[in-house]
This record gives C-alpha cells, sequence and structure tokens, in this order.
C-alpha cells in the first residue's frame, strides 16, 4: 500500500501564500488544502487557526540567499561589485515582500507584533544591522572612505525598498529600466561619494 505523502511545513506554507496573493484574505482553508493536496483537518493540526496559518504564510523568510549575502563580511573582490550583487538579492526579497505585506495588512495582521510573538528579529532591523556591519569592516579594511554607516545603511536598504513600492504599488508609472540597471545605477552614484581618497 502506497504511503500518502508526507509535506513539510515550508512546502504547505508556500502553497498558502500562493493562494492567498491569488485569492486574498478571505479565501477558504478548504481552497488552501485542497491545492496543497491535503485536507483543512491537516491544516488546522500543523497551524492552529486560519488567521496563524495566513501570518505565518506571509511572514518574511527568515533565511536564503538574501540573508547569506546580507551577512557575509566584505570579500576580495571590489566593494561596488559586492554592492551589485547583494542588492540584486535585496531588491528580488523586497519584490517578493511586498504583496506580502499587503496582504498582511489586509488580514489586520502587525507585522512587527508577529515577528515577535515567533522570536524573529524582524527583516528591517536584521538588514539594517549587517550592512551597517559590512560598511563598518569596508572602512576598516581601509576599502571605503569614513561615513556614518548606519545612514549609509539606511540609504542603501531604503533605495531598494522603494524600487520595489513604486513597481508593485503604481505599476503604471512604467520606471525607466528593470531592477538590475537601477541596482547598478545606484551603486555607481553611491560609489561616487565613499569611494576611498585616492580613488577620487
Amino acid at each position: 500500500m502506497v504511503r500518502p505523502r508526507q509535506f513539510t511545513d515550508r512546502e504547505l506554507l508556500s502553497t498558502a501564500r500562493a493562494v492567498l496573493l491569488e485569492h486574498g484574505p478571505s479565501v477558504s482553508t478548504a481552497l488552501i488544502a485542497e491545492t496543497a493536496g491535503v485536507s483543512q483537518a491537516t491544516l488546522f493540526k500543523r497551524f492552529g487557526t486560519k488567521r496563524k496559518l495566513m501570518v505565518l504564510a506571509l511572514m518574511p523568510d527568515q533565511d536564503g540567499p538574501q540573508w547569506d549575502a546580507m551577512l557575509r563580511p566584505p570579500d576580495d573582490r571590489p566593494i561596488p561589485e559586492q554592492l551589485v550583487e547583494k542588492g540584486m538579492l535585496i531588491i528580488g526579497f523586497f519584490n517578493e515582500l511586498q504583496p506580502r505585506l499587503a496582504m498582511l495588512r489586509a488580514c489586520g495582521a502587525d507585522l512587527i507584533e508577529e515577528l515577535n510573538a515567533e522570536g524573529h528579529t524582524p527583516p528591517p532591523v536584521r538588514g539594517l544591522r549587517a550592512m551597517t556591519l559590512f560598511f563598518d569592516q569596508a572602512i576598516a579594511q581601509g576599502r571605503m572612505r569614513s561615513v556614518h554607516t548606519e545612514t549609509l545603511a539606511l540609504t542603501w536598504l531604503g533605495a531598494l525598498r522603494n524600487r520595489a513600492f513604486f513597481v508593485h504599488m503604481m505599476p503604471s508609472l512604467q520606471l525607466d529600466g528593470d531592477d538590475a540597471s537601477y541596482v547598478q545605477r545606484f551603486t555607481d552614484m553611491l560609489w561616487q561619494g565613499v569611494r576611498p581618497v585616492e580613488e577620487s
């Protein structure tokens, strides 16, 4: 007799996220369960309530390549090259996050409260700390001029998030270029202000 496939929480949450983003917060757990290939009872056994399922499905990712890149210290490559690499991963993260945040608000959930309840450091705080440390390390290595690194990290993260905000919330605006060209242009401009004196 073939045993039914066992689904991980991550797989179920991924399916629930896709269904929620397509149909909205009023979608039935029956449709989520059917799409996932499990029973409603399985969903409630795993996640307790529909609200808990929705919140967990829409939560920002706590791991993945974007976090690996952000937490990585400067390597031997040029700093601008590393910022472009990090920037592409982070703008991808924000592109995925923006619809989730809108749906969380529609569900009546407060992201910070929910993350604290789950014992997670909110991604904005985690990202700010990681990029501040990266810039601190690059300055200590003499590869950037000395600046206020928290302000620089806020500027860097904010510019990436703003692009995702406009793309998803105001698509009719039709921003110039794609994400890759935006990240490259922004990095080039940013680097003019922080590159070492000897490169000026």
